[in-house]
């Protein structure tokens, strides 16, 4: 079942604890069965350690689901025919009585997806003449008056077909819909050969089948059940590649099943020798300390053995390694370097098949939604620490430590920032009048920015104080670049002046354009009751 997922404020699914991302496509639909679903064809395609995501290109926080791994029952892949793409179905288990899978929903939503509206009845199937498709003709295809422009195309390969073909196609079953097709096969009355029930002419010797007759088949009634229960089929379709990664990643995420640890109980360990006596004073430290010491020696030693035991300590080891930079040592390591734990979501240039423009630009565009969700995210709180902007200089330099050794390149960081305001983020580039590029939140405004300059300089004395750029780097905590940058920016507004002496550049309030604007207004006011 497609299930609604919360998104962020990048418009990327939002992670669930304990959950990884594997890989990243573009230019993805789906499908329910064999029919397109509307709205929905489109988009970006997610695949996490727990579910299969898709968010639409155009509305994202509209058109946002999810199938969860742990509904599936089995999957097959296609490889794309002709004009037909590469698909890989999704069969998921089997609904119960009360409507319900038998898989757990999701934790975070568990609203269904509006299915769409039912396709129309069939009529009767047409056979492709190039794949030898069956193909269900819909009720509303009227013989002769139907245009050839408007007929949907082979299922399989994209190709549509005549509508002369079609006509004999409905001459063969004139009032039997295609469900009603028997199974057996029919037998050509000239060489016995066993042909699809729907067939005009045998596929072996060209014999006219229109005379033989469909027979039921007669069976005995029996008492075994009815039919089995009905599987869920969803598909996603690989417009631009990517299927055969996507694939591997989907088959190793439904072995490995991490959505069962965060269920699991805690692996039980032998109780330590010295939690029997306890000691205190000097003595009891030391041993704390010693025993700390071995328990750590344990787990990076069983951790690094090799990757599957890497794999099952990783929780173990990033606690660890949070645990080192809680020291007082390393006191400069801050939470926008975090560790471990942020890099999990980001995105590798790998994921896509960038020697092509189209994966390209599906890069850059999942880049620009990653930055803007560092940026934004409260827990890490980048922009705020940064007084609300930030120089491309400085978000390069952070990012990086965020991703480690998965390093972007200063060419591909500002290329993203350019795609801000198309994907609609809630940042934004800017640029200075001496080329200093920054980003900066979406809602903030020049005239904020000198209402808050004004109303900290005028705080003291008749005729406030002057302020450098330093000391307004460090009232608002933006950078020296910044700061110098948004003072020259209130001073081409007309709200501050400069006063350039040995020790540098001050500025103060603009008390010449105020009273000029000042007298002005009096002299119009004294005009007017004249």
């Amino acid at each position: 079942m497609l299930t609604k997922i919360e998104l962020t404020p990048a418009n990327r699914p939002q992670l669930l604890p304990d959950e990884t991302l594997l890989f990243v496509q573009n230019s993805v639909g789906l499908y329910e069965g064999k029919y397109k679903i509307p709205n929905y064809q489109n988009g970006f395609a997610y695949l996490t350690s727990h579910r299969a995501c898709y968010v639409d290109n155009d509305e994202p926080k509209k058109y946002a689901v999810a199938v969860e791994l742990k509904q599936v029952d089995r999957i097959e892949p296609y490889a794309g025919f002709l004009k037909s793409s590469p698909k890989i179905t999704i069969y998921l288990r089997p609904t119960n009585s009360n409507g319900n899978s038998s898989a757990h929903s999701s934790p975070r939503s568990s609203t269904p997806l509006i299915r769409p509206a039912s396709p129309p009845p069939v009529t009767g199937v047409w056979i492709c003449t190039i794949c030898s498709f069956s193909n269900p003709i819909p009720s509303n295809y009227v013989p002769g008056v139907t245009q050839a422009a408007s007929l949907l195309p082979c299922l399989t390969c994209g190709i549509k077909p005549q509508p002369s073909h079609l006509e004999r196609s409905l001459q063969t079953q004139p009032s039997r819909p295609a469900e009603s097709f028997p199974d057996s096969d029919l037998a050509c009355p000239r060489c016995t050969f066993h042909n699809h029930p729907s067939l005009p002419n045998c596929e072996l010797c060209g014999e006219s089948l229109r005379t033989v007759s469909f027979q039921p088949p007669s069976r005995t009634s029996s008492p075994a059940p009815g039919a089995p229960p009905d599987f869920q089929i969803i598909k996603f379709s690989f417009r631009a590649g990517g299927s055969t990664p996507f694939l591997t990643h989907l088959k190793s995420a439904l072995i490995q099943r991490k959505w069962l640890l965060s269920t699991a109980p805690p692996i039980p360990r032998p109780p330590s020798p010295s939690a029997a006596t306890k000691r205190v004073g000097i003595g009891g430290l030391e041993r704390k300390t010693l025993s700390q010491a071995r328990k750590t020696e344990t787990i990076l030693g069983t951790a690094f053995e090799d990757l599957e035991s890497l794999k099952a300590a990783a929780r173990e080891v990033i606690a660890l390694a949070e645990t080192f930079a809680r020291l007082p040592g390393n006191s400069g390591t801050d939470a926008v370097g975090g560790g471990a734990v942020q890099a999990l979501g980001l995105v590798s240039r790998d994921m896509f098949a960038t020697t092509s423009s189209a994966g390209e630009r599906a890069w850059i565009d999942e880049l620009a939604r990653q930055v803007a969700e560092f940026l934004s995210d409260d827990a890490r709180g980048v922009l705020k620490k940064e007084g609300g902007v930030i120089t491309l200089v400085d978000l390069w330099a952070l990012y990086n430590r965020v991703r480690g050794m998965d390093l972007i390149s200063p060419q591909d960081l500002q290329k993203a920032t350019t795609r801000f305001e198309a994907l609609k983020l809630p940042v934004r580039a800017r640029v200075f009048k001496s080329g200093l590029v920054v980003v900066q939140d979406v809602g903030r405004r020049d005239e904020e920015t000198v209402r808050k300059i004004l109303e900290w300089i005028g705080d003291e004395g008749r005729w406030g104080r002057g302020v450098t750029a330093s000391e307004a780097a460090e009232r608002f905590g933006w950078s020296l670049g910044v700061a110098s940058e948004e003072l020259e920016m209130a001073e081409e507004r007309g709200a501050l002046c400069r006063e350039v002496g040995v020790e540098g550049i001050r500025f103060w309030r603009n008390w010449f354009v105020e009273r000029t604007v000042a007298r002005c207004a009096e002299s119009a006011l004294r005009a007017l009751a004249l």
